[in-house]
């Protein structure tokens, strides 16, 4: 579990809440109660900030956070993400970048496409990203609440069921093998920018190839 805490009997969030990365590690703990960060991980990297007409990458006194475990909110995304049925249907792959503005009010603003694959594979990235929660610890330079920037890459493709089940087998066995080598990782992605995979499966009937989103 990525995020631990109590709600009322709306769902609403009270007292401390403790968010996790996926390797279990606390990132963030948020007292609901008194609006307050209690702990927060340190964070010593480069963010986005405005300086002078463009986004400059600069450390911070605070680093932007959403309000929530990181790990959680790509895990949402990549939950709620569908392939859109015409680039099915027409085999389209590829990637989906959207740039957006996290304000100083913590709130989410100024999406744009920086990168198109197709206009439905756009709006499909688009309309997920409104559905998560817009709630954010928003950036502070200089003593000061700041904007900053963040995109987030969606890469969209194919892979018939054998392929599919290949790299699932071997993600396992690297996990339960503790004398297993794994691959090197790949390079780190800066912490502003953010990548979720869509892939769309190849089911075989008879003479007929269907692709199935997941």
């Amino acid at each position: 579990m990525l995020e631990q805490g109590s709600t009322t009997a709306d769902g609403r969030r009270i007292g401390k809440w403790n968010f996790y990365t996926s390797k279990q590690e606390l990132e963030l703990t948020y007292d609901y109660d008194s609006s307050r960060i209690t702990f927060r991980s340190p964070d010593t990297t480069r963010y986005l900030v405005r300086t002078g007409d463009s986004w400059v990458p600069q450390r911070l006194d605070r680093a932007p956070h959403v309000l929530g475990s990181s790990d959680q909110r790509l895990q949402d995304l990549q939950r709620n993400l569908r392939y859109p049925g015409s680039a099915l249907r027409e085999q389209l792959q590829g990637t989906v970048v959207i740039g957006y503005t996290v304000d100083v009010t913590g709130h989410t603003k100024d999406f744009t496409v920086e990168s198109s694959m197709s206009p439905d594979c756009d709006q499909e990235v688009w309309r997920v990203l409104t559905l998560l929660p817009d709630n954010w610890i928003c950036a502070i330079q200089n003593g000061r609440p700041t904007p900053s920037r963040f995109y987030l890459a969606v890469r969209f493709e194919m892979m018939d069921e054998a392929s599919f089940d290949r790299v699932q087998r071997e993600s396992k066995r690297l996990v339960q093998s503790p004398g297993s080598t794994a691959p090197p990782p790949p390079p780190a992605r800066p912490h502003y920018a953010h990548e979720v995979v869509v892939t769309a499966l190849a089911i075989e009937r008879g003479t007929r190839r269907e692709y199935l989103s997941r």
